[in-house]
């Protein structure tokens, strides 16, 4: 298992069924890797996720909320 620079908790509503989806992504450690949200917001990183709605197959969200989840959590 790799290690891991920080995980998130993203919060992302598809535009097709208006559903929150809940997705979790787990930042390799890197260099450059963020480690907060601040940091990953800056980074661009959310630009290049691909999102796939798993009720109505939509491929279109928008970010909602971004919060750091805890290292017992992960």
């Amino acid at each position: 298992m790799s290690a891991l620079a920080a995980s998130f908790k993203m919060v992302i509503r598809c535009h097709n069924c208006r559903k929150d989806v809940v997705q979790r992504l787990d930042v390799p450690a890197a260099e450059d890797a963020p480690t907060c949200v601040d940091e990953l917001v800056e980074s661009g990183a959310l630009s290049q996720l691909r999102f796939h709605c798993p009720r109505c197959e939509g491929m279109i969200g928008s970010v909602r909320a971004v919060s750091e989840v805890s290292a017992q959590m992960a």
